[in-house]
């Protein structure tokens, strides 16, 4: 189900406003690219070279502003899409409450290397690849601190648990505590093990 987002673009200190970026209206080869999905209206393209043949901003620092935006964008039909299942299977009849189910995705707690205890809390199929396509978007390198199978259920919940911590998204700021990658493993185990059977499974 395709979408339009009407964005702004700020790069470099320099201001695009009203940016139309589309995701899932249509399709490509290039599956394998963090960015697939999304395209991006022609008058603002051409708007971000001037800004590159002037020198004002720099190549790199264009493409990672569009990257880093849809990739936003992704994550976020991503997570329209799996909520979007949830309710299509919900129907009218009742029926016995449905069983948590995690499966065999990645969920992950990363950080930027100079702010160790700000932490994305996310789910992935491949966990080094979607730091690459997380890096893209950061100067600083990214460290991953935690990693568990679960799935969705698990991110969830941590999202959740920690949601007092909550800054954006599935960004979380433990402040100065030194502990923050002993709290998200406590409380993924007490979680994953209401699930002993799936979690071996997973």
């Amino acid at each position: 189900m395709g979408q339009t987002f009407i964005v702004r673009l700020d790069v470099a200190g320099h201001r695009i406003d009203d940016v139309s970026i589309s995701h899932g209206l249509v399709g490509g080869e290039r599956r394998d690219a963090p960015t697939f999905g999304t395209d991006i209206d022609v008058p603002s393209v051409v708007e971000l070279l001037d800004l590159v043949a002037s020198g004002a901003v720099s190549a790199t620092e264009a493409r990672d502003s569009l990257s880093r935006i849809a990739i936003a964008i992704k994550d976020h039909k991503n997570r329209e899409y799996e909520r979007l299942l949830e309710l299509m299977e919900q129907t009218s009849v009742p029926r016995p409450a449905r069983r948590k189910q995690l499966d065999s995705r990645w969920v992950y707690a990363i950080a930027a290397e100079n702010k160790p205890n700000v932490l994305k809390i996310g789910v992935a199929t491949d966990i080094e690849k979607r730091m690459k396509g997380l890096q893209i978007g950061t100067p600083t390198p990214l460290v991953l601190h935690w990693s568990s199978r679960g799935g969705y259920a698990l991110e969830r919940h941590l999202h959740e648990v920690f949601r007092d911590k909550q800054v954006s998204s599935e960004w979380f700021d433990f402040g100065r505590s030194k502990e923050s990658i002993t709290k998200i493993a406590a409380a993924a185990g007490s979680f994953l093990a209401q699930f002993p059977e799936q979690a071996k499974e997973a």
